[in-house]
């Protein structure tokens, strides 16, 4: 229940605060006077988008800071707990709002986001206006008005997570066919990338070391023509060992005809011997240095071999490696994906089963749910000056087999309100025949059925508009009546409605100097007197206005 508001800048108002009874609330006072303002300050609290406009002009800030009394805080258990708020009896909800439009908002000192605003305020506070009559016409929201009849918000929660679960396993299954597709058409393009690499089989580094052994083996032909000719010199007719073998044979004639050559001899046969063994080393060296020549052509080749490689896939031999691991990945990702493409179409099957199943229970709940709707609002209409008439809801549907495919968050059905207000007529859809008068007494008539809990409070803001006579005096009546079990609020012009039991307060407008105020204030009995006369009567009222409003407010009280 709203105990307190306090309002601060809001358009016409400077300050205002109001302290309001558990019963009916009633607010009046002439067009223009700004009666709709305090309507305009709890759709705040409710979560309406903010303006700039709404901002007082010349002021830096709007503030609008209500006390809600909770009578059963353990049904909003939930709510506190998401918002990791501490369960509290008492309740204050606060909005701010710049001149720029921007606003911030509180609970209990908690900053709140605009959607966690939004939660609390449907909660606490039940608008409805003309502007919520017209929306009576619109068959999205006659579908939320039978589901907040029947109170399938569980099921509507339910509903909401399985099409989310549908919705993302279909996702999930489009996205990997999505990704099959692209890896199939590249698919013999990659083979062939994959089989070519394979068939080289490049290694880290591999070119480094070819280019490595290339530039040794430069070296090593210009060595090899060194010892080519060194070979020449040790090993030729003319060469350093014929020779030395010539000499050793005169010298061994020779020391047979003079002993003192035997020493000359000895060391000729050492110098041999020592050069015998350097040409054998210097034809060793040969022999590896020709054998190096021929992997130098293999080293070519394979390094030709690369280079067509670097030249696709690199700039350098890691790239080709690389793209080598990114092709044998993708091949195997195309099998993974094969197999994920089955899981998920799997899922998708389970949770179209579910979704469909789930559908179909909203589907039952609310047939059920709107016999029983139809049935009361045609009983509390009959009380509101419709004795003939009848209403009933359609729901339409598909077939319970393809609810799984075509429901959305909020089921498979749609909802149409067919009205009758004259036996003979037959039924029709609200939208095609109700007045406005008509449409405030549904409205009516659906938030008594609605039955609220207890800490919520119920706004009507003109919702009387259009009547008179005989209709809007039951209509006042059956205002009473749910004023007795909830805490109204009724913004209205209806004498009638003003009469009704509860707080009466009085919208004015006071001009200071250059500025207009709208004011706001609890009417004492004999002002409230006065105010349902002039309601009756005009600005002057007779005294058969002020008999009549005695009158009225006295049946009343």
């Amino acid at each position: 229940m709203l105990v307190e508001l306090q309002v601060r800048n809001l358009a016409l108002i400077e300050t205002l605060s109001l302290s309001f009874g558990p019963g009916a609330n009633i607010l009046t006072g002439e067009t223009g006077a700004g009666k709709s303002i305090l309507a305009g300050a709890l759709g705040l609290l409710r979560g309406r988008k903010a303006s700039a406009d709404m901002v007082r002009a010349g002021t830096s800030e709007l503030t609008v800071e209500a006390l809600f009394s909770l009578s059963g805080p353990s049904s909003f258990e939930g709510l506190f707990a998401s918002q990791g708020i501490s369960p509290s009896d008492e309740l204050i909800l606060k909005r701010t709002v710049l001149p720029g439009g921007r606003s911030r908002a509180w609970l209990n000192g908690s900053l709140l986001t605009l959607a966690q605003l939004s939660m609390w305020g449907e909660e606490l506070l039940a608008l409805s206006g003309q502007h919520d009559q017209q929306s009576l016409l619109n068959p999205a929201r006659q579908l939320d008005f039978l589901d907040a009849f029947g109170r399938h918000q569980g099921l509507l929660k339910e509903m909401a997570e399985l099409h989310r679960a549908r919705e993302a396993a279909k996702q999930n299954l489009a996205e990997t066919e999505a990704a099959i597709r692209a890896l199939e058409d590249q698919k013999d393009f990659h083979e062939f990338q994959l089989a070519e690499i394979k068939r080289v089989n490049p290694q880290p580094g591999e070119d480094d070391a070819l280019m490595a052994l290339k530039a040794r083996a430069k070296e090593g032909a210009r060595l090899a023509a060194i010892l080519d000719e060194s070979m020449r010199h040790l090993y030729g007719d003319d060469g350093i060992l014929s020779r030395l073998d010539r000499l050793t044979g005169l010298l061994d004639k020779g020391s047979a005809l003079e002993v003192s050559l035997a020493p000359v001899l000895e060391a000729v046969r050492e110098s041999s011997s020592v050069m015998g063994d350097a040409a054998r080393d210097v034809k060793d060296a040969a022999k590896s240095v020709g054998k190096s020549a021929g992997g130098l052509e293999e080293a070519d080749a394979r390094l030709s071999s690369l280079s067509r490689l670097k030249r696709k896939y690199g700039p350098t031999m890691d790239d080709v490696i690389a793209r080598f691991e990114e092709l044998k990945g993708e091949k195997t990702r195309l099998e993974t994906l094969g197999l994920d493409r089955q899981t998920f179409a799997k899922r998708l099957r389970e949770a179209s089963k579910a979704a469909g199943e789930g559908a179909a229970r909203l589907h039952a709940a609310r047939t059920r749910a709107s016999g029983e709707l139809s049935r009361e609002l045609t009983s509390t209409l009959g009380s509101l000056g419709f004795p003939k008439v009848e209403l009933k809801i359609e729901l339409d549907a598909p077939p319970e087999s393809e609810m799984g495919e075509v429901s959305g968050p909020r089921g498979a059905d749609q909802a149409v309100f067919l009205f009758c207000p004259n036996p003979g007529e037959g039924f029709k859809p609200l939208s095609r025949i109700a007045s406005g008068g008509e449409l405030s007494r549904v409205m009516l008539a659906l938030k008594t059925a609605q039955e609220p809990h207890s800490d919520q409070s119920l706004v009507f803001d003109e919702i009387d508009s259009g009547l008179s006579g005989d209709t809007a005096g039951k209509v006042a009546a059956k205002m009473a009546e749910l004023s007795g079990r909830q805490q109204v609020f009724v913004i209205t012009h209806q004498p009638l409605m003003a009469a009704i039991p509860g707080k009466h307060f009085l919208a004015e407008k006071s001009p200071d100097g250059e500025r207009t105020h709208t004011l706001i204030s609890e009417l004492a009995p004999d002002q409230r007197l006065l105010e349902v006369a002039r309601m009756l009567d005009g600005s002057e009222p007779s005294p058969q206005a002020l008999a009549l409003s005695k009158r009225l407010l006295g049946q009343g009280n």
